[in-house]
């Protein structure tokens, strides 16, 4: 009995799925037809470049009002993607180049014995005295410079 039901419920399905698949065949045979006619293909031609001109101008109609408005428009965004993909592009390069500095550096500390402190320098001379020039009356001026009459 349970096999009768499912097969009842099943047959709904096969049903669409037959006409599914015969449409689809007659669709597909008509639009070969019509593709394969020159004059179509043609006048298909023809609007497809008129379409394409008619977008063009909108886009740039578009862009125009965008630029007015000091809004950015589509290729405006692609270009700063495109930067921004560049500049993190290089952050990365960076990034690794530090990080295997960091391995050189630590490998070759290791490698090498730590070097006997190096004794501090002592000082020989004393630095020279530096005298404030003065001006023509005999005073030195406040900001060490000459003063203008």
């Amino acid at each position: 009995m349970s096999d009768d039901r499912s097969e009842r419920l099943l047959e709904p399905m096969r049903m669409w799925r037959e006409w599914y698949q015969k449409s689809e065949k007659q669709w597909s045979e008509m639009l070969t037809d019509i593709m394969a006619d020159e004059k179509f293909g043609k006048s298909f031609g023809h609007l497809f470049q008129e379409w394409l001109h008619a977008q063009h101008m909108i886009s740039e109609l578009i862009g125009q009002q965008l630029a007015t408005l000091n809004m950015p428009s589509r290729a405006d965004m692609l270009d700063v993607r495109d930067r921004l993909g560049e500049v993190d592009d290089g952050l990365g390069q960076l990034t690794a180049e530090i990080a295997q500095l960091r391995r050189m550096l630590t490998t070759k500390s290791v490698v090498e014995a730590p070097a006997q402190p190096r004794p501090a320098v002592k000082r020989t001379r004393k630095p020279a005295k530096s005298e404030a020039p003065q001006s023509e009356t005999g005073q030195s001026a406040p900001d060490g410079g000459d003063v203008k009459h």
